[in-house]
């Protein structure tokens, strides 16, 4: 039987096959745009990607502006690092606001994703120079960017829906583990190989870019370093996971007070049914202060792969969540019975 969902993304598949489990109908409207038609019982759903009727329209588009969600966290008295939004050409301001902000600093977009175009740990006037260069390549001179205090912890994924439910994973930066004869290219060669054969979690390739080969000069590395035998070498400083980061579960490792502000969050944004929230500290497992932790952005569509299929950890099924938000009727189905749906099932999950 074709599997029809094939070619689309591992976190849509991994929502619809939530959906097929229960009995809804799902029908590929537009495999390029990601659109599907979910049905049950009268109940009919556009997913577009993995947003949805509950999701707000207003909600997203604010969620998506970096500058605009600090703002509103602000207002909400939740952590968020000193900051301030400006335009690309508006290099001698950014400067200004390094000096104001006293610290490190991080230049990213106002909008964008996966961690591109984002500049941490910036120490100097030089660096942000530098920084504000790279960017201009590739954006256009108008183009809103943020600037903000650098806020040196671990970073987190916290999801968390209205209903209370909850998945916690850590995003560790790329990295290779020496064994005393391999260069740092080879390492990342033999690491991307293995994440491949067989692909059995969420992680991706270790992407090797401008950024990465910069960011290991600083720390007087390049690819043909060879690491001692068991040193670990951070490749980059960012840790998201399309890139090569590590993710591993603390759902049940997290304190509760975690949980606590990210319901705080969802209540910032009236509406707002479920958040991925990118959260950093280092004191996960401990009572959260206003100064043990910075919220750095939200994502209303929060990658579910990664939590489905950590690389270490339990696996954690906030698709079921956020099916449950979607189809509450649903919420307690046992599951479909007819062989032709089940075989469609079992085909969907990524590999």
């Amino acid at each position: 039987m074709e599997n029809i969902y094939k070619n689309l993304h591992s976190n849509q598949k991994i929502v619809i096959y939530e959906m097929l489990k229960r009995g809804i109908n799902v029908e590929v409207l537009d495999e390029e745009l990601e659109l599907v038609r979910a049905s049950y019982q009268g109940h009919v759903e556009l997913l577009y990607d993995r947003d949805s009727s509950i999701m707000p329209y207003n909600v997203a588009v604010l969620a998506g502006d970096k500058g605009i969600t600090k703002k509103i966290l602000q207002s909400h008295n939740i952590s968020v690092p000193v900051g301030e939004v400006f335009r690309l050409r508006d290099r001698e301001y950014i400067k200004r606001a390094f000096d104001v902000i006293s610290s490190p600093v991080v230049i990213k977009p106002v909008f964008g994703s996966h961690g591109y175009d984002v500049h941490i740990n910036l120490q100097s006037h030089d660096e942000v120079d530098r920084a504000l260069d790279k960017m201009a390549r590739v954006k256009k001179p108008d183009t809103k960017v943020l600037i903000e205090e650098y806020y040196d912890g671990k970073e987190y994924r916290v999801f968390v829906t209205k209903n209370g439910d909850y998945a916690v994973l850590h995003r560790d930066p790329a990295s290779v583990i020496g064994d005393g004869t391999s260069t740092i290219k080879e390492l990342i060669e033999k690491e991307n190989y293995r994440r491949f054969h067989p692909r059995n979690n969420a992680l991706c390739e270790i992407l090797v870019d401008e950024e990465l080969i910069d960011y290991m000069a600083s720390k007087n590395l390049s690819m043909a370093t060879i690491p001692q035998k068991d040193e670990k070498v951070y490749l980059r400083p960012n840790s998201n996971v399309a890139m090569g980061g590590l993710c591993i579960d603390y759902t049940d490792l997290v304190h509760p007070s975690v949980i606590d502000i990210g319901k705080q969050v969802l209540e910032a944004f009236p509406g707002l049914p479920y958040v991925g929230i990118d959260y950093m500290t280092n004191t996960i497992t401990e009572q959260q202060n206003p100064d043990s932790y910075r919220i750095i952005e939200i994502n209303t569509v929060p990658g579910v792969h990664m939590h489905y299929r950590p690389a270490i950890g339990k696996q954690q099924n906030i698709a079921k969540y956020i099916v449950d938000l979607i189809y509450p009727e649903t919420k307690e189905k046992e599951g479909i019975k007819d062989e032709e749906s089940i075989t469609k099932v079992k085909s969907l999950l990524p590999r």
